[in-house]
């Protein structure tokens, strides 16, 4: 599934960028409008519940009966939504219809609403990538897909508003784990994945000049993508998340990563 963003590459501390880049995840084969589509959600802090193993079964036996359809696509809407494990056969049914370009939408409707859809595909996405994704790793992610279109605020913390390490943090606390404030004391907290490690959906990811000089952080979210408040002027958005030893994310390179939830 492509997720294509458009956004300005920026420091977390406020620089702005210089450049709009094209952004692109995969899960599941379907195309996503860009996310100004959608109307900024109202901010949540409801824990994402778990997807069972009879959820995830029961996601795996309906996409079967539409060739094409990823079982991800289905276990993100069961994940966000439980109440739709029992329908998961009719809803591939009415996707299966559907071109896969049209599939998003017509989820986000069987969903209620475009949020509630837009944040089904991003656990999707995350499920491609980890298909054992943790109960913590999944709240967060969801907690931070649910303020998509939220405004940067420097020293916020949500609601209504976030930086980098507040985003990181709030969606965290969603899950229950603490984490320190700022993105410094959040990687130096740890624990650290090691060096060359690739980071699985819900780490956390971290850039700056070097591991004591960490300026920014982002939520990883699979398929290259994270989720995370950029710089002022800008929204909680997804952006690709380098994550090769020294890659550049703008100014930054990436130090390392983080799995609060270990």
């Amino acid at each position: 599934m492509s997720i294509p963003f458009v956004a300005l590459i920026g420091s977390c501390v406020g620089a702005l960028g210089t450049g709009a880049v094209v952004l692109g995840g995969a899960v599941a084969g379907v195309s996503l409008g860009p996310v100004t589509s959608v109307s900024p959600p109202t901010p949540t802090t409801a824990a994402a519940p778990i997807l069972t193993p009879a959820a995830a079964a029961a996601a795996r036996w309906a996409a079967g009966t539409c060739p094409g359809l990823d079982w991800t696509l289905l276990a993100g809407a069961a994940l966000i939504d439980p109440t739709t494990e029992g329908d998961l056969t009719d809803i591939a049914t009415r996707l299966c219809l559907l071109t896969p370009s049209a599939r998003p939408l017509a989820l986000a409707s069987l969903l209620s609403g475009a949020v509630r859809g837009g944040i089904a595909l991003v656990v999707a996405q995350s499920l491609h990538d980890d298909p054992a994704l943790s109960v913590a790793a999944a709240t967060a992610i969801t907690y931070a897909a649910a303020n998509l279109g939220v405004p940067y605020r420097w020293g916020g913390t949500g609601p209504g508003g976030f930086d980098c390490s507040g985003l990181a943090q709030a969606s965290y606390r969603a899950a229950h784990v603490q984490l320190p404030r700022v993105a410094q004391d959040q990687f130096d907290a740890g624990p650290r994945l090691p060096a060359g490690s690739a980071p699985l959906p819900g780490d956390l990811v971290f850039y700056g000049s070097e591991p004591l000089d960490v300026t920014h952080v982002g939520l990883f979210i699979g398929g290259g993508d994270m989720i995370d408040a950029p710089h002022t002027g800008a929204f909680v958005r997804i952006e690709p998340a380098p994550t090769t030893p020294a890659s550049m994310f703008g100014p930054d390179s990436y130090v390392g990563a983080t799995r609060p939830w270990a």
